[in-house]
């Protein structure tokens, strides 16, 4: 299978620009009603507050049977990367994305590339700074960005039997705790790692976001480009939260339509970190469907 690539311009011309109107309350309502389509369904469990359906099982049932799988090789790969390629580990991140492309191919979800051009030539290290509105993004960044990376994600997430384990083995950023401590030492890892020729994608968000809407960044993933000498490449993925909502525990149906928008590289060089964040907030904003957007009028568009 093959994925489907479409150029960046064809994703653009139907989404808003900054510049002109936002959209109207209609649209508001559209997408209203649109989220609501999506329920668990009448056979649908509640784990916690959590819901779960067929779909979420059969989803959950091909992860696990493919890291299963996949895990000897998994092992050679982790011992060949710490031997061979400790600071990269790359043998580990193209395990990684077969783990993650091959559970979402068998379970028919295959997203769409735009603006492939906008990709860094490979071995490039740059900082993707993506929208977060579901745990599959993950997933689908994993296996369907076409290049190979590390995610600045919390420790409780690198403690999850064998795919935690595989992200740890891999190199992934751990984020321990909230505290200031914490966040120097997660700052300073990054900054090595991205040095060190490893891309990273980190959330400007922070958390994910409960209706898709885009929500203000942070400035730490800006710093750390900035201060490693990279690119901050923003990335916009669009119309993947409603398959899988915050208040499910595994995806209601099978995605449809998403699409994963790679927007034109930022530099950082000689730039100042918040006329990059905002450059970069923007540009995911504007390639995002008006359902998704937010304003520059919101309180607090920005943050440290």
């Amino acid at each position: 299978l093959r994925q489907k690539v479409l150029p960046t311009h064809q994703l653009l011309s139907s989404s808003s620009s900054s510049k002109g109107l936002r959209a109207p309350c209609v649209v508001v309502a559209k997408a209203a009603a649109a989220a609501a389509e999506l329920e668990p369904g009448r056979l649908s469990v509640k784990i916690g507050s959590k819901a779960l359906n067929g779909w979420g099982v059969l989803f959950g049932a091909s992860m696990a049977v493919w890291v299963v799988a996949l895990y000897p090789l998994v092992l050679a790969c982790a011992g060949v990367s710490y031997v061979l390629d400790g600071k990269r580990r790359r043998p580990m991140d193209v395990m990684v994305s077969l783990w993650a492309k091959v559970s979402m191919l068998v379970c028919g979800y295959r997203p769409q590339l735009v603006g492939a051009e906008n990709l860094p030539r490979k071995g490039e290290a740059v900082m993707y700074v993506p929208n977060h509105g579901s745990y599959l993004d993950i997933l689908t960044l994993s296996g369907f960005l076409r290049r190979k990376f590390k995610y600045i994600s919390k420790i409780e997430i690198l403690r999850i039997p064998l795919i935690g384990w595989s992200m740890a083995f891999a190199g992934h950023v751990a984020l321990k705790r909230a505290d200031r401590r914490s966040q120097l030492e997660t700052y300073k890892s990054a900054v090595e790692s991205l040095k060190n020729g490893n891309s990273i994608v980190a959330f400007p968000e922070g958390t994910r976001s409960p209706d898709g809407t885009l929500r203000q960044f942070k400035r730490g993933p800006f710093k750390m480009a900035k201060d490693a000498g990279v690119d901050v490449v923003p990335v916009a993925i669009a119309d993947l939260q409603k398959f899988h909502p915050t208040t499910a525990l595994m995806p209601l149906a099978r995605p449809r339509g998403v699409t994963i928008n790679v927007l034109p590289r930022i530099k950082t060089k000689d730039a100042d970190v918040q006329e990059v964040l905002e450059e970069a907030w923007n540009a995911v904003n504007d390639a995002l469907p008006h359902r998704q957007q937010s304003t520059k009028e919101t309180p607090n568009a920005y943050s440290d």
